[in-house]
């Protein structure tokens, strides 16, 4: 210690303790501002003073602040006396209390409303201002992080996850996306579904529908496999079509096990939620002022932007590009779809029907022929809901028994499915215009690098030519 902080340190009456935390800021921001230290020496300190003391960045910011302000006083630090007066009597204190522990989410200008609507606080209470009855639950410990936890619903730390390695995880979520203004003049709002791998961050596949059914999400989730394989868990919120009893059926068929995280507790999926905002911030707040007409347009634009701008990125939290990071990251061979044909009947939705004496059955208000069951039989029918042209009969153990088309269709897809709602138009702007073409460019130039430069006319033999 030098000679000038124990003269510093003189003039104070400090505990044992509180003198060696003081010298041990004093030597941390003494530390920090040696340039003799590369900034690798200097992570590792304050590292190291973060993992003993438990304190955050944003402390060791103020130190520097203070130290830089006051010089080396500004590092002591000074307990503030509890010596106000009390607000009101003990009586109204405990009522307070008392209506707060009642219903934590009672806020205050409701709590003096009540209070001043009792005949027994009536009077005291008027002489009081709204703010000093934030005080008062202030100084009983009910603040937000007290009243949290009452509520059982307290900040608390969180273990960082990762999973081991490229498609041992992957999350899934949906957002609202843009609303595009239709050929005919009307609005219509799109949604997005993506799904990404936890170890990487990669978006494995994300694409933008006009609804957010079922059938959307399975057909998002069905490019996803066919492109990468069969992750061997999933992990989604508790959003309708996720908990679904098909998707359940799916994901059973393929051997994948699903994962839900705690109701009310979206930070278990943080990484797909941070990814989702991503594509707020950096694509929907520019793809909304593009004027997109189709979903073909705006989809082929969110292509473009996740090859050019997001995959190649790197991200602060890894240190990596997401598509470099995903290809590192494949140590185990993900399983492929073999057989294409069984593969899409899983996503077919399953109800059962009665064969009527015409040999018959009716669904969603077309009538299909049944050859191969009889009067009265019960037999499963698996369907596409947005192609209702034919549709495919099961016996009871799951064995195809014939396909069957309707001869006259009066529902082309499954009338269940809701139209959107609309909104204002939004103006068309041409730097986002001019922003999404560029990336349609760079991303098709891309591609035709990746691509090997074939002479389809050598592939032949010279006799097969001739011939």
């Amino acid at each position: 210690m030098t000679k000038n902080v124990k003269k510093l340190l003189s003039g104070y009456d400090l505990s044992p303790e509180k003198h060696e935390a003081l010298l041990a800021r004093i030597e941390l921001v003494e530390q920090l501002l040696n340039p003799m230290f590369t900034d690798d020496e200097i992570r590792e300190i304050r590292k190291r003073y973060m993992e003993k003391t438990g304190c955050s960045e944003r402390t060791i910011r103020n130190y520097l602040r203070k130290y830089k302000e006051k010089d080396t006083k500004g590092l002591i630090l000074y307990e503030r006396k509890n010596d106000r007066k009390p607000l009101c009597s003990q009586r109204l204190e405990d009522a307070v209390v008392s209506l707060i522990r009642d219903n934590p989410r009672r806020s205050i200008p409701k709590i003096r409303e009540l209070l001043l609507g009792s005949d027994d606080f009536c009077e005291e209470a008027s002489r009081i201002s709204e703010r000093q009855f934030y005080r008062i639950a202030q100084d009983n410990g009910f603040d937000k992080r007290g009243r949290g936890i009452l509520l059982n619903n307290v900040k608390r730390s969180f273990r960082s996850f990762e999973a081991p390695y490229s498609l041992s995880l992957v999350q899934g979520d949906a957002r609202d996306g843009i609303w595009i203004e239709r050929p005919n003049g009307k609005n219509r709002k799109t949604y997005l579904f993506a799904w990404i791998d936890d170890y990487s961050r990669k978006l494995l596949y994300a694409q933008y529908y006009w609804d957010e059914k079922l059938p959307r999400m399975e057909d998002s989730f069905r490019k996803m496999v066919l492109r990468y394989g069969l992750p061997e868990k999933l992990y989604l919120d508790n959003g309708a079509v996720y908990v679904s009893n098909h998707f359940l059926l799916v994901i059973r068929d393929l051997g994948i096990k699903k994962i839900h995280h705690p109701a009310y507790q979206a930070y278990c999926k943080g990484k797909v939620e941070a990814v989702m905002k991503k594509i707020k911030n950096d694509f929907q707040n520019e793809a909304q002022y593009a004027g997109f007409r189709t979903l073909e347009e705006l989809n082929s634009a969110f292509f473009a932007w996740v090859a050019v701008k997001y995959d190649r990125k790197a991200l602060s939290t890894t240190g990596e590009a997401p598509g470099e990071r995903f290809v590192k990251g494949l140590t185990v061979t993900p399983r492929r779809i073999e057989n294409l044909d069984e593969f899409m009947q899983y996503f077919l939705f399953r109800v059962t029907r009665t064969v009527n004496k015409y040999g018959r059955i009716k669904m969603k208000g077309n009538s299909y022929p049944v050859k191969k069951a009889l009067y009265g039989a019960v037999v499963h029918v698996r369907y596409d809901p947005f192609d209702l042209s034919k549709v495919f009969i099961y016996d009871d153990e799951g064995a195809l028994l014939e396909t069957s088309e309707p001869k006259t269709l009066k529902n082309v897809y499954d009338p269940a499915i809701p139209e959107e709602s609309k909104e204002p138009n939004r103006k068309v702007r041409e730097s986002a215009k001019n922003y999404f073409a560029s990336l349609r460019k760079l991303h098709i130039e891309a591609q035709k690098k990746a691509m090997p430069n074939l002479e389809y006319n050598k592939l032949f033999h010279k006799e097969e030519t001739n011939e």
